[in-house]
């Protein structure tokens, strides 16, 4: 078995591409396929069409609700979104460049896994782990039925910052963990908010653990842990505050109903699959499986740990326990008697399907191989596990259909810019909050600027698809009205003094005064002075938390 580990060690990359390439291999199909939230094609191109507008962070998109635009990434995750837009930047389509993320991120969530378990297991068994993590059925719901690319990405972060703490709660800490850990945490904020807000009460759990039961110096690893997520929060602020604070400007409403999306406990380990959707009822056309793989491991792996326990370390029962609480309340989470909490915890009906708890099954599942290892007569169950985990689940990993569809069909169905297609007419944008003041969204594409009832001369200059300079001409005073919503960030000049913006209706759109006689106006979206705090504030984080992860190894002890 030594000679099996070795090969391992010396061909770990290559194995992870190898034991990927199942999962992965409907993603290169030429052109998209049917998921749920392909309208992430557009939200790509938007992002794409604001920072060839130099708007950097990316915040208003300007083409949504027949060309009002939106606050789109002031509230939805941007990082995946930025990882695609490299690829696009070089070359790729909108579809190849999503793609391009779907795809990798199956690899770098198996090695951050194999990487986390190699600090309990042999290479055999945390290889096994980093597969089963791949291939559980939930992944494949993620990849190929939701389309989700936000909590496709956030399963990369989940074991790198559980590496990154556990790292800084052992006798050997350094700087560069510090600096692993904050950039983690950030990544999984900048993935998905809520994935963040669902791990982060349980990383908390695991780390409080530790320091409890395992370690002396309590105060200088306390200090080290709270740096490591300080900065974290402060490299991700420039989202997570102004999301958090403009949230005040929106409509409080979630399409979804978490009380419609409890799952039946029959459900997990029955081995349906379909490409529907979550519905009220236990009757949904989208399966909540949790695989046959991970759900024997678990068992079996809880009752071999409960009844041998003098075999484990004390850390080990610490990382097991702390498993078994997880699965337990993840599993209490997705059932309707925990209906009180989701009525009770602040944001949680945000989560809109408690059945996202699953992300944490999965997350789980692979640490009870921990126990098998224990066991010297157990040596092939890696092996096992690894060609389990494909042959049961690799079926999962395809798509419903092959629509062949390429960037112009996206961009026309969920861009209604310059006219809304028959398509996009057909499209509810259900994710999107409307700002508190506006009535109705709007139902056609109206004019840049317009007056209404009033003899006025305009001249509009469209400088790009958010700013633009206007000529007035008009015998009487009026309102002027600019087809994009009223939020934080727009400024309105004419003659080049600030003019007061106020929200006109039904839309809530742009309206401010214009004096009688000619007028030069100007109307530009920049960030807004508080947001423009925060961005410093998370550069800055970002560049102290490379520098600590690029420190030289002798400058990197923490002290």
């Amino acid at each position: 078995m030594e000679k099996v580990q070795k090969f391992i060690t010396k061909y770990l990359y290559f194995i992870i591409l190898a034991l990927s390439i199942p999962a992965v291999r409907y993603l290169f199909v030429k052109g998209y396929f049917g998921v749920s939230d392909d309208l992430h094609i557009g939200w790509l191109y938007e992002m794409d069409r604001a920072i060839k507008m130099l708007q950097f962070p990316p915040r208003y998109i300007p083409d949504l609700s027949f060309g009002f635009g939106y606050p789109l990434f002031t509230f939805v995750y941007p990082l995946p979104f930025y990882i695609a837009e490299l690829f696009h930047l070089t070359g790729f389509s909108l579809i190849n460049s999503v793609k391009l993320v779907f795809g990798l991120s199956v690899p770098f969530s198996m090695f951050f896994m194999y990487s986390l378990l190699k600090n309990y297991m042999k290479e055999d068994f945390s290889l096994a782990g980093a597969v089963l993590y791949v291939y559980a059925p939930y992944r494949a719901l993620e990849l190929f039925v939701r389309g989700t690319i936000g909590e496709i990405v956030a399963f990369v972060f989940f074991p790198l910052i559980i590496l990154s703490f556990l790292k800084l709660t052992s006798e050997k800490r350094s700087l560069k963990w510090i600096g692993i850990a904050g950039l983690s945490t950030a990544g999984l904020i900048l993935s998905h908010n809520i994935m963040a807000y669902m791990f982060m009460p349980f990383l908390l759990l695991l780390i409080s653990a530790r320091i409890i039961w395992l370690v002396k110096d309590k105060k200088a690893v306390v200090l080290n842990c709270l740096k490591g997520l300080f900065l974290g929060l402060l490299s991700s602020i420039y989202f997570w505050f102004p999301a958090i604070y403009e949230s005040g400007l929106m409509k409080y409403d979630t399409v979804f109903n978490f009380y419609d999306h409890y799952p039946a406990l029959k459900q997990f380990i029955t081995p349906y699959w379909g490409y529907g959707a979550s519905v009220p009822g236990n009757y949904d056309t989208m399966s909540f499986y949790m695989g046959l793989v991970g759900v024997v491991v678990v068992l079996l792996g809880s009752i071999l740990f409960f009844l041998n326990g003098k075999k484990f370390s004390k850390e080990e029962k610490i990382f097991l326990g702390w498993g078994t609480i997880v699965s337990l309340i993840s599993v209490f989470m997705m059932n309707f008697r925990s209906a009180f909490l989701w009525r009770s915890l602040p944001l949680l009906p945000y989560f809109q399907f408690p059945w996202r708890f699953l992300a944490m099954i999965t997350l789980i599942s692979p640490l009870f191989l921990l126990t098998f290892s224990k066991f010297t007569k157990l040596k092939y169950i890696p092996f096992i596990v690894i060609f389990a985990a494909i042959f049961f689940n690799f079926n999962y990993f395809k798509t419903s259909e092959y629509l062949g569809r390429m960037d112009d069909y996206y961009i026309n169905r969920y861009i209604p810019v310059p006219t809304a297609s028959s398509e996009y007419l057909k499209t509810s944008e259900e994710y999107l909050r409307l700002p508190k003041e506006t009535q109705a969204r709007p139902e056609k594409n109206l004019a840049r600027a317009y007056a209404i009832n009033t003899s006025v001369v305009l001249e509009i200059e469209e400088i790009n698809a958010l700013d633009a300079k206007i000529k007035t001409v008009s015998d009487t005073e009026f309102i002027l009205n600019y087809s994009k919503y009223n939020y934080p960030g727009w400024v309105v000049k004419v003659d080049g003094k600030p003019e007061k913006i106020i929200s006109g209706l039904p839309y809530g759109q742009i309206s401010f005064l214009v004096p009688s006689g000619e007028h030069k106006v100007e109307v530009e979206y920049k960030e807004s002075q508080l947001r423009l705090i925060f961005d410093i504030i998370s550069l800055v984080t970002i560049g102290v938390t490379i520098s600590l992860i690029l420190r030289k190894k002798g400058d990197s002890t923490v002290l």
